[in-house]
């Protein structure tokens, strides 16, 4: 019996083969991250993922604080220009981890938790 089934598979059209070995490789991906990222941030508190959205919408804000003093100032220098790059680094950044974080959270790669 195993033979047939077998022999039914490989008979099937390469594009069908394909998308049943890529839904394969896609459900271990989904299991090793849900494994390797929720052993090391655990449950996460609907809080903590709210102070995420909010420390990354604070820096946002430093940011175009930044933006917005440059147009009242004549006389720009390098050091402006840094400290603006900087700024939105670290807005950039902190964006991408909230990004990365939701991502994950849709993905079921770890549990979401009532605050306690």
């Amino acid at each position: 019996m195993a033979d047939k089934a077998e022999d039914f598979f490989e008979n099937l059209p390469d594009d069908f083969n394909i998308r049943r070995m890529f839904q394969e490789i896609e459900h271990s991906i989904k299991a090793i991250n849900r494994e390797k990222i929720s052993e090391i941030t655990g449950d996460v508190s609907k809080q903590a993922f709210i102070n995420v959205a909010s420390t990354t919408a604070r820096l946002r804000a430093h940011y175009l604080a930044k933006v917005i003093e440059l147009e009242s100032t004549d006389n720009i220098k390098p050091a402006d220009i840094s400290t603006l790059r900087g700024s939105r680094l670290m807005y950039e950044e902190a964006l991408k981890g909230f990004n990365a974080l939701q991502h994950a959270l849709v993905r079921g790669y770890f549990n979401l938790m009532d605050n306690e």
